[in-house]
């Protein structure tokens, strides 16, 4: 698999300043491994210089069932991955994103930094193999570049971000919403994640088996103040859209790989959500 660099992967940081933030975000669902949505999703971020960005993490992991999902077939070859962190990276270091830890992050750091057999072996069956061998690495020996990598991530990730102005604020995370009690204690860094296969902010996918609409007795309420959360993990057809008890929504935005489209959502400075689908040009 070829690891295009888009034509606006270094604008999208190069003259960036904080002086630039209007307060608005653009909202980048997961990545997978696959260079093709990093260039939509930094496409779209053309139309809003003003903008933050903010990954909801899986950036790693072109897994076989999502290349079975667009008919191709690279089974062990290298995928995007190491494009994709490399120029997210960036982007973080420069100030113009924020990034979340999503579970095949999570998988990939007890793989390579805490040898964790056990999740080392779903991993690689998910994408984990194909994302260390586009940094040569193979399951063995020294993960150079791509355990300095992972350290970096494991240091600037999130588990979850409040975002937005104050009567108007939206919580970011991959998965699930963080529980009251957590989202009160702040333990928001990659160091708080409870366990690296159980953790439910980055594994348990919300609404597996609700409706488009769907009112939530799992689905923990937010703090006054926030208008909606928003999810990457679970794929769907269309953003899909589930409400918690007090009608407060949560909105799925990882859209399944066969409909070729990226889901993104704009946070404008004054706290409006507006959807955004963006084509992936393959």
């Amino acid at each position: 698999m070829s690891a295009p660099n888009p034509p606006d992967a270094t604008s999208a940081h190069r003259h960036w300043t904080s002086s630039l933030w209007d307060g608005s975000w653009l909202i980048i669902p997961d990545l997978h491994g696959h260079a093709a949505r990093l260039n939509a999703a930094l496409q779209a971020a053309q139309r809003y210089p003003a903008a933050r960005l903010a990954f909801l993490g899986d950036l790693i992991d072109d897994s076989p069932r999502r290349r079975q999902a667009r008919r191709v077939s690279a089974s062990g070859q290298p995928d995007d991955s190491r494009h994709i962190l490399t120029a997210v990276r960036e982007l973080v270091e420069a100030g113009r994103a924020e990034v979340l830890l999503g579970n095949h992050e999570a998988m990939a750091c007890a793989s390579v930094l805490d040898d964790h057999r056990p999740l080392m072996d779903v991993w690689w069956r998910v994408g984990g193999r194909e994302a260390a061998a586009s940094y040569g690495w193979h399951g063995k020996g020294d993960a150079g570049e791509l355990a300095e990598m992972l350290r970096w991530w494991r240091g600037h990730a999130r588990l979850w971000l409040d975002i937005g102005p104050p009567g108007a604020q939206v919580l970011l995370s991959h998965a699930a919403r963080p529980t009251p009690s957590r989202l009160e204690a702040q333990h928001s860094r990659a160091a708080d994640l409870l366990d690296s296969a159980e953790d439910l902010v980055v594994w348990f996918p919300l609404g597996q088996h609700a409706d488009n609409g769907a009112r939530l007795r799992s689905l923990p309420c937010l703090p006054d103040g926030f208008i909606a959360s928003l999810h990457g993990h679970m794929e769907t057809q269309d953003i899909w859209t589930l409400l918690d008890v007090q009608d407060v929504p949560a909105y799925q935005l990882d859209l399944h790989p066969g409909v070729g489209r990226l889901a993104l959502m704009v946070l404008s400075a004054a706290g409006e959500l507006a959807p955004l689908v963006a084509l992936i040009q393959a």
